[in-house]
């Protein structure tokens, strides 16, 4: 099936437009404010409430359980759809959702994010979210520190064969 952005919840559209901004690992971006969950989380606090930080908690950067919650129900929908995948090939790591010790459970392992499978799709959602006055501020300065975390990371070698 073929879907179209009003087929999916607003949360649904969220992700897929997140994910295709192209978020760095946020291990080698030096920020966890680049883990899709804190960026889902900043969006929708901005698309429902106007406000950035109603998702995070205390310290403005981790989700609070009960958004946590809601993106795990969104991703496990997308992926029944066959718009997303959080299954890792073999020798890769551990798939979304991954515990480690000592850790609360994440949805997103800083340096995993669902694989999108209709980009097209998250295109379409991406743009969703770059026309929404509250939230393009936000999503452009993640775009942009995107764009230079990428860049030192090609300089560094990264992704060369």
């Amino acid at each position: 099936m073929a879907y179209q952005p009003e087929d999916l919840d607003e949360l649904e559209r969220t992700v897929l437009g997140v994910l295709s901004v192209g978020l760095p690992p946020s291990k080698s971006a030096g920020s966890d404010t680049f883990r899709v969950d804190h960026v889902c989380a900043v969006v929708a606090g901005l698309r429902e409430s106007g406000e950035k930080a109603v998702f995070l908690g205390d310290d403005h950067v981790r989700v609070v359980p009960a958004f946590r919650a809601r993106l795990r129900a969104a991703i496990e929908s997308l992926e029944a759809k066959g718009l997303v995948t959080t299954a890792s090939e073999p020798g890769l790591p551990a798939p979304v959702g991954g515990y480690e010790e000592g850790l609360l459970i994440d949805l997103v392992d800083p340096d995993e994010h669902p694989t999108l499978l209709d980009r097209y799709l998250s295109q379409l959602c991406m743009e969703e979210l770059f026309q929404m006055p509250a939230v393009y501020p936000f999503l452009i300065e993640r775009y942009a520190a995107s764009g230079e975390v990428w860049r030192r990371l090609r300089d560094g070698g990264y992704a060369r064969d």
